[in-house]
């Protein structure tokens, strides 16, 4: 409740001061005597500056002894019930004057009393009594999920005839933040809201409560919030190996073998390899992450393992994995050359074929196997005795038993 106390009233008619030690200022308003014993009326304004409501006014004054003193308020383009002030013996009175009026804020109160004989129109103070229904806040419900902040409107189911009133946590959620949001207008607190933010991987039921008040009624609700679980298996990154050769790019369909129930997991790069490059590729299709992919360019000349590490998230679930690469040296095909042989045996007559002896192997670890066999007679590689040592290798022709005549076979020579 306030009270403006009539002395205070900036603009006076007829009405002047008088000092009494009951009054609850210590002073009051009146009609002087001056004007003799006829009826004699004054005015006393001001200006309403609560915050625009229903208010119940009450009226404090000195009812005297003698005389009937009528008084008359206006507020705004509202005229109150008169009051008579009849007293048979002197009393100070608190009255209602109405038990609810409207009143804007910046609406004029004028305050008129007429003086009779000695019932001087002495006024204390006039006193607004908020009502409740001015203010109202009202509990709220709220849904996000997890790892995912929410703005809530708690103010558009509550009732500020006002309009100027402030949002205030009073006590915080226990699984998480509420923040209060001016949404950039600081003077402005009609659009005022709540951010909620749930604590890392909380889910579950989670409340605070905001105070709204007026300067004059303060409110309290409470606002319940349902923080929905996320499915950690609709989100799932799998690692992946792939073989590309020396100063050559591969792409790498890292999508293929994950999980993305949702179809939104975006891929970034998190770790870089250590000989090369890993670039994110759309696809052409910017907004369409089902179809990315990953191009690796290992440096130039690098051959040999690398690795780098992708992030797969959809802006509540991020996982990571990891991607191999064989890098293989670039093959000359001068390195390996096989060259045709030509043998003679009599018949019945095993005979040994060094077929390395006019091939060429630079590195010198060139395996030999029997890729066709001999028509008429069969062909054996020989290790020589040195079986983890390849280049004494040769092949022991052997003849069918009674043949004689022309015959061949294929060999291959690999590293």
């Amino acid at each position: 409740m306030v009270k403006i106390q009539a002395e205070n009233f900036e603009n006076r008619n007829i009405f002047e001061i008088e000092d009494n030690n009951e009054a609850e200022g210590g002073s009051l308003i009146r009609i002087p005597d001056e004007f003799g014993p006829n009826p004699s009326s004054g005015s006393a304004t001001t200006t309403f500056n609560l915050p625009t409501g229903n208010y119940e006014v009450r009226l404090g004054y000195l009812d005297e002894s003698d005389g009937q003193s009528p008084i008359n308020i206006t507020i705004g383009n509202t005229d109150l019930p008169t009051l008579t002030l009849d007293n048979d013996g002197d009393s100070f009175v608190n009255e209602q004057i109405s038990s609810t009026v409207f009143i804007n804020n910046g609406d004029e109160i004028t305050i008129n009393g007429t003086r009779d004989r000695q019932e001087y129109a002495r006024i204390d103070f006039i006193e607004f009594i908020p009502l409740d229904e001015n203010l109202i806040a009202v509990d709220d419900t709220a849904t996000t999920q997890q790892n995912t902040e929410v703005n809530i409107d708690v103010l558009e189911n509550d009732t500020d005839l006002d309009g100027n009133s402030t949002l205030t946590i009073v006590t915080d959620a226990n699984n998480g933040t509420a923040v209060v949001d001016d949404n950039g207008t600081a003077g402005d607190f009609s659009d005022d809201s709540v951010i909620y933010t749930p604590e890392d991987g909380f889910s579950g039921p989670d409340s605070f409560t905001y105070e709204l008040s007026n300067g004059l009624t303060t409110q309290t609700a409470t606002v319940d919030i349902d923080v929905t679980g996320v499915d950690e298996n609709s989100l799932i990154a799998v690692d992946d190996t792939t073989t590309t050769e020396e100063n050559t790019a591969v792409t790498i369909d890292v999508l293929q073998n994950d999980t993305d129930i949702d179809g939104n997991g975006t891929v970034t790069i998190l770790n870089d390899p250590s000989n090369g490059t890993a670039v994110v590729d759309d696809n052409g299709t910017a907004e369409d992450f089902t179809d990315d992919s990953v191009i690796y360019t290992p440096d130039n000349g690098f051959s040999g393992a690398d690795s780098f590490t992708y992030e797969l998230s959809n802006g509540l679930l991020t996982k990571t994995a990891t991607v191999d690469i064989d890098v293989t040296a670039a093959v000359d095909e001068n390195s390996l050359i096989a060259v045709d042989d030509t043998a003679t045996t009599e018949e019945n007559t095993a005979v040994t074929i060094d077929v390395l002896q006019n091939d060429t192997d630079v590195d010198g670890n060139g395996t030999v196997t029997i890729l066709n066999d001999a028509s008429n007679g069969t062909a054996v590689v020989d290790d020589n005795g040195t079986a983890e040592d390849s280049t004494d290798d040769s092949v022991i022709y052997t003849p069918e038993d009674g043949f004689s005549g022309a015959d061949s076979f294929t060999y291959e020579l690999s590293n």
